[in-house]
């Protein structure tokens, strides 16, 4: 069997079949929606009534992962008055994950070569169920098999995922495997600059036994529902104060997903040179400075050293850990960095005697190579962002170097989630294209299809072998993975935004496919536009305008930008608002799916929370306006209501970094239309043009 399908058929008749891509405008309703869609299908038109599955003992499957496939199987139970179908494994050498599926009147049969093979048969198979009548499964035959052999996903060390518990990490990863996903990415350590109340945005997933010192206690500034007042959460991260790693590494594990931690650093680290200072970078007068390392002097070297040690022997090596992400990416100097200077540039590049000789890309190499050459004791490669290294220069040196200390070769991810996506360099080592799902729960949903089919296209056309997509475990992102997942699986077949769109009505709205294809394209127009979302939208929030801090004023800055004539920014925000709700009202009811919320519902709800954030910025640009007719009162009913309306569509992980985000715009509403009342106030409505309203 061939993964490079590159023709189409389809047959009617007593049943149906395809090859390839199904085009679009045909009559799909003979096949049943699968995302992935497989990559031929054959179906006879019969419907096979199914008391249970019976699975016969394979030897050949590890025990954990015997286990979960046998829990999978035990999800398609129907009425008690079906009959038993005996389900049988047969071992064949047609791929590492691919597979044959049969389902006949009487029997299952899959052939697969490997565990993970015979894994996304069963997957399917419960996907055939799953869109069924809950009685039967359809007499078909499958044969399937990826186009990227890495296919994943990169959950970020941040806000929101710090508060994700065991049972958490275990209904992503459930969710993960069903698409068909078999790597996920865990950020266990990464840094960035201040927000909010200036607090430092540091992140450590796994405690360190070397290094008690060690942690990153958070404190967020939010809103409390059962209370409504603002609360003072302090916290360290679940995955830490629980020490849940090696128990996400075995839950991965049984569902034949590979588990990648990532190490930020040597940019992305303020937390680790500052509480070891012997391996941070210093400064002209040798004073460390609390952000990147030194890679020169010895004892340096050996803090480094002593630090991976102890993350490998602790959390890597006992989990069997194969592969650890070291990031290298960002690393340049930034500001907002300093609590007591936000507005002073920090460079990461260390300035000791020794360093000061190397340029940036020299300093990250030997970073790196350090790093590797302790990972290599214990059989451990790496991985790396790409951006550092090409922009410096210095890939191919980094690469050959490498070699030569002989470090197996690292996997490069190149990413970018905005245009020109980036078109990877696949000649000298395994190369995977990185798109991204999502960037945080706590900001407005965005559909990323056109990054991800950009990504996904360009790569595979490079040769790259892997699509691993950066992002942070959220619901309203489910039609994100699915599309990555769909065309990761099957790029040849998927149809892109279009086909996957069309699909994806049928699997939510199968009532009214055609009414909710149309809502999600009106929809599309707005979240899927990353200029308009990105660098207009999302700022409503604090997030972004308190990375300013000494540069702007939130939120007084933001309404006198949107108050302007020319360009009219305000009537943008309410055609955004407008399109937004028009989408909602018309998109139809929904079917749940496995392991998700209701997707059609989450879509709404994220929508509304979009729209509703957007009218009450316009009221209170009204009251900045107008302040002699402003009813503060008002104000603060709409943005309570919108308060708890966020509260109850968020996971609970999700829910004090999301109304973070709220709450800090509502207690700013009435400060801020007072210190503009005592500026002079704002530019005045104005029309900008008689004939567009």
């Amino acid at each position: 069997m061939t993964c490079a399908v590159e023709t189409c058929f389809l047959q009617t008749g007593g049943g149906s079949s395809y090859e390839g891509i199904v085009p679009l405008g045909e009559n799909l309703g003979s096949f049943p929606v699968l995302i992935p869609q497989p990559r031929k299908f054959s179906s006879h038109g019969i419907e096979v009534p199914v008391g249970r599955l019976v699975l016969e003992p394979a030897s050949e499957l590890p025990d954990g992962i015997q286990d979960y496939l046998t829990k999978l199987v035990g999800l398609v139970r129907g009425p008690d008055a079906g009959a038993p179908i005996a389900l049988r494994l047969s071992v064949v050498p047609i791929g590492r994950e691919s597979y044959k599926l049969t389902v006949a009147e009487s029997s299952v049969l899959i052939e697969a070569e490997t565990s993970l093979g015979a894994l996304h048969a069963v997957r399917t198979l419960l996907d055939l169920w799953n869109a069924g009548d809950g009685g039967t499964l359809p007499v078909v035959e499958i044969e399937d098999c990826p186009t990227f052999e890495t296919r994943g996903v990169f959950v970020e060390s941040f806000a929101g995922t710090d508060r994700m518990g065991l049972k958490d990490w275990a209904e992503f990863l459930d969710r993960m495997g069903q698409l068909k996903l078999n790597t996920v990415g865990m950020s266990i350590y990464g840094c960035w600059d201040l927000h909010h109340e200036g607090e430092r945005s540091e992140y450590l997933f796994t405690p360190l036994a070397d290094y008690p010192g060690l942690e990153s206690p958070r404190t967020v500034v939010t809103w409390d529902p059962g209370t409504e007042r603002e609360i003072n959460l302090r916290y360290l991260p679940t995955m830490f104060e629980e020490d849940l790693f090696g128990k996400v590494a075995r839950l991965a594990a049984e569902r034949g997903i590979e588990l990648l931690p990532q190490l930020g650093g040597p940019g992305h680290s303020t937390l680790i040179p500052r509480v070891i200072p012997e391996l941070s970078a210093v400064d002209e007068d040798g004073e460390p400075t609390g952000y990147g390392y030194c890679v020169s002097r010895p004892g340096a070297r050996d803090a480094l050293a002593k630090l991976i040690d102890n993350l490998t022997r602790q959390h890597l090596a006992p989990n069997g850990i194969n592969r650890l992400h070291v990031a290298g990416d960002e690393y340049y100097p930034i500001r907002n960095m300093d609590p007591d200077d936000r507005k002073r540039v920090v460079s990461p590049y260390c300035r000791c005697e020794q360093c000061r000789e190397l340029t940036p890309g020299q300093i990250l190499m030997e970073y790196l190579l350090q790093v590797g050459i302790v990972l290599r004791r214990h059989g451990i490669g790496m991985v790396h962002w790409h951006d550092t290294l090409v922009r410096e220069g210095v890939l191919d040196t980094y690469l050959e170097r490498a070699e030569a200390l002989g470090l197996d070769k690292p996997t490069i991810a190149w990413w970018k989630y905005n245009d020109p996506v980036p078109e990877p360099e696949t000649a000298r080592t395994e190369t995977w294209s990185c798109p991204t799902t999502g960037f945080a729960p706590f900001l407005f949903y965005q559909d990323f299809s056109p990054n991800i089919e950009t990504a996904l296209r360009r790569g595979h056309s490079a040769g790259a072998s892997g699509a691993f997509a950066y992002g942070q475990p959220e619901p309203c992102y489910q039609m994100n993975y699915a599309f990555l997942a769909d065309l990761a699986w099957n790029l040849e077949g998927s149809g892109g935004v279009a086909g996957f769109q069309q699909r994806w009505a049928r699997l939510t709205c199968p009532d009214d496919p055609t009414a909710a294809q149309h809502a999600l394209t009106s929809a599309y127009t707005i979240t899927g536009c990353y200029p308009l979302m990105m660098y207009l939208v999302e700022h409503l929030l604090p997030f972004f305008s308190t990375a300013a801090a000494g540069v702007t004023t939130f939120p007084d800055d933001l309404i006198r930008a949107f108050a302007v004539a020319q360009p009219p920014l305000a009537d943008v925000l309410r055609q955004v608002a407008d399109t937004l709700r028009d989408a909602v009202a018309h998109m139809p009811s929904g079917r749940d799916l496995r392991y998700w919320p209701n997707p059609v519902e989450t879509w709404k709800q994220e929508n509304t929370r979009t729209a509703d954030s957007l009218e009450l910025f316009l009221d209170v640009l009204a009251a900045a306006r107008r302040p002699d007719l402003a009813d503060p009162a008002e104000l603060h009913r709409k943005a309570r209501t919108l308060l708890k309306f966020v509260a109850s569509i968020k996971p609970a992980y999700a829910v004090p970094a999301a109304l973070r985000e709220h709450w800090g715009f509502t207690r700013s509403i009435g400060p801020a239309l007072e210190r503009l009342r005592q500026s002079n106030g704002v530019a005045p409505a104005e029309g900008w043009y008689a004939w567009i309203v």
